[in-house]
C-alpha cells in the first residue's frame, strides 16, 4: 500500500516540477528578452538542473545552479576587460580609431568608439574612456572648422606661430592640465622646437651652411621626443656626412652598413651608383659639347649636333634635367 502511494506521489511531483520549470523558463525569457545571453544561460540552467531536480529529502535545486553559472560567467567576463588608463600613447590610440572611419559622421564614430570600449575596459573607468574620446573627437572636427591645423613646412614664420597658439586655445578648452599633458605636451614640444629653428633658418645674418649646422644641432641636443620626430632628418644628415667623407662606394657602403645596417647600406649604394652615372653622362656631354664648340663650325650645325648626342643618350626626362643643369 505505502509502496503504491509512493508510486502514486511521484508522477504528481514530476508533472508539478515540469509545470514549475516550464513557468521559470518562461518568466525568464520575457524578464531577459533583452539580454540574449542571460536568457541562452537560464534556459541550459534549468535543462542542467532538471536531470537532477530533486535530492534524496525531495529539494529543488534549480535556483542554486543558476546563481552559481550566472556568477561564475560574470567572473569570467570581468577578468577579460582592463581599467582604462590615459597616457602618452592615448593619442595615437584614438588617431589609429578615427583615421579607420573617416567617412564617418563623428557621433557614429563616438558611437563605434563606445561599443568597443564596452567590450574593453571595466565598468568603473569605461565613462572615463568615453567621455575623453568623444572630447578628443570634438577637438578634431573643431580643428578642421577653424583651420588651424599647422604646416611647419609654411615660409610664414608668423603665420605659423599665430596658428600654434590658436591650436593651444583650442586645446586648453577641451581638456583639462592632465589630459593636455598626456595628449598633447610631447607635441608641443616638439612644435615649439620646430619653430624655433624654422626662425633660425631664416636668420639673415648667417650664411647657408651655419643654419643648416646650427639646426642640426639643436636636432641633436633636443629631446627625445624631438629626436623621435626628426630621426629620419637626423640619419639622412650622417649618411650625408659619410657621402662626403669617402669618395670609394665600397667605403661608403662599408660605413653606412657599420652604422644602420645592410639593408640600408644597399639602397644608398644603389642610389650612389645611379648618382655617379648621371654625372659621368653629364660630363661626357659637357665634353662633347665643348670640343664641338672648338670646331669652326656653324651655330645652327653645333645645335643640331647637340640635339642628336642628346638624343642617342638621354630619355626625354634627362634631356629636361641636362638643360636645368647646363643652363639651355
Amino acid at each position: 500500500m505505502t509502496t503504491r502511494k509512493i508510486r502514486g506521489v511521484y508522477p504528481v511531483l514530476g508533472g508539478l516540477l515540469a509545470l514549475l520549470v516550464l513557468g521559470v523558463i518562461f518568466y525568464a525569457k520575457s524578464a531577459f528578452k533583452t539580454d540574449n545571453f542571460n536568457q541562452r544561460l537560464l534556459i541550459s540552467a534549468f535543462k542542467n538542473a532538471s536531470e537532477n531536480t530533486l535530492d534524496e529529502n525531495g529539494v529543488i535545486h534549480g535556483s542554486s545552479v543558476i546563481s552559481a553559472r550566472l556568477k561564475n560567467k560574470a567572473v569570467s567576463e570581468s577578468k577579460r576587460l582592463t581599467p582604462f588608463k590615459l597616457d602618452y600613447s592615448t593619442k595615437d590610440s584614438f588617431d589609429r580609431f578615427i583615421f579607420l572611419r573617416t567617412s564617418e559622421e563623428p557621433n557614429e564614430v563616438k558611437l563605434a568608439y563606445s561599443i568597443q570600449a564596452t567590450g574593453k575596459f571595466t565598468q568603473d573607468t569605461l565613462a572615463v574612456a568615453t567621455d575623453l574620446f568623444g572630447r578628443y573627437v570634438d577637438y578634431k572636427v573643431s580643428l578642421s572648422s577653424t583651420e588651424i591645423e599647422v604646416d611647419l613646412a609654411s615660409h610664414s614664420l608668423r603665420d605659423v606661430s599665430f596658428k600654434l597658439d590658436e591650436r593651444e586655445k583650442t586645446r586648453r578648452a577641451y581638456f583639462n592640465d592632465n589630459e593636455y599633458h598626456y595628449l598633447f605636451s610631447q607635441e608641443a614640444q616638439v612644435d615649439e622646437a620646430a619653430l624655433a629653428r624654422l626662425q633660425l633658418a631664416q636668420e639673415s645674418t648667417l650664411s647657408r651652411d651655419e643654419r643648416k649646422a646650427l639646426i642640426i644641432e639643436s636636432l641633436e641636443t633636443g629631446s627625445q621626443a624631438e629626436r623621435n620626430a626628426f630621426q629620419p632628418t637626423l640619419n639622412m644628415h650622417r649618411i650625408n656626412q659619410i657621402k662626403r667623407s669617402h669618395d670609394s662606394i665600397n667605403d661608403r657602403y662599408n660605413a653606412v652598413a657599420a652604422e644602420f645596417g645592410s639593408e640600408v647600406a644597399d639602397r644608398f649604394a644603389r642610389t650612389w651608383e645611379n648618382q655617379a652615372h648621371w654625372k659621368n653622362k653629364i660630363a661626357d656631354y659637357e665634353k662633347y659639347r665643348d670640343n664641338l664648340s672648338k670646331q669652326a663650325i656653324a651655330a645652327s650645325e653645333l645645335e643640331s649636333a647637340l640635339r642628336e648626342y642628346q638624343s642617342a643618350h638621354f630619355t626625354d626626362n634627362e634631356i629636361k634635367r641636362l638643360k636645368v643643369i647646363i643652363g639651355s
